[in-house]
């Protein structure tokens, strides 16, 4: 199962959407954390599969392109407090896979980090060589 962490400076934000993902029985564990900073030591004690973040927190984004650099194969999904919506190309210059609202039901969220489990699998041409019949 997945570990989901979540960095919001907010501290009951984050332990609102804590709960909320916790009880949707669908992770191994939620952990959480009030900012970027201390992300690093808790990605490797906990395992953290994917990273739910407070969209504010990545205005100055080399933060967080330094942690997705150290670990690639982290999810991450931006949190934003308002109904607006971030472009696919400024999600991918932020290394983020997905976006939610902190508004969204938990099954969005859920469906959220899900998507950035998923993105965040890039099989190599290798692999991907032995499935495709014509290759060469």
């Amino acid at each position: 199962m997945t570990t989901v962490l979540i960095v919001d400076p907010n501290k009951d934000t984050r332990l609102a959407l804590e709960a909320q993902l916790s009880e949707s029985n669908q992770f191994e564990r939620v952990c959480s954390c009030s900012s970027l900073n201390a992300v690093r030591p808790m990605l490797q004690q906990h395992g953290v599969k994917v990273m739910l973040v407070d969209a504010d927190q990545v205005g100055d984004s080399t933060l967080l392109l330094s942690i997705k650099d150290e670990n690639p194969e982290l999810g991450v999904v931006l949190v934003q407090g308002h109904a607006g919506v971030i472009d696919s190309a400024t999600l991918q210059e932020l290394g983020a896979h997905a976006q939610t609202s902190r508004m969204a039901a938990p099954m969005e969220i859920v469906a959220s980090v899900a998507k950035a489990l998923v993105a965040r699998l890039k099989p190599s041409k290798r692999i991907l060589s032995k499935f495709l019949k014509d290759h060469k």
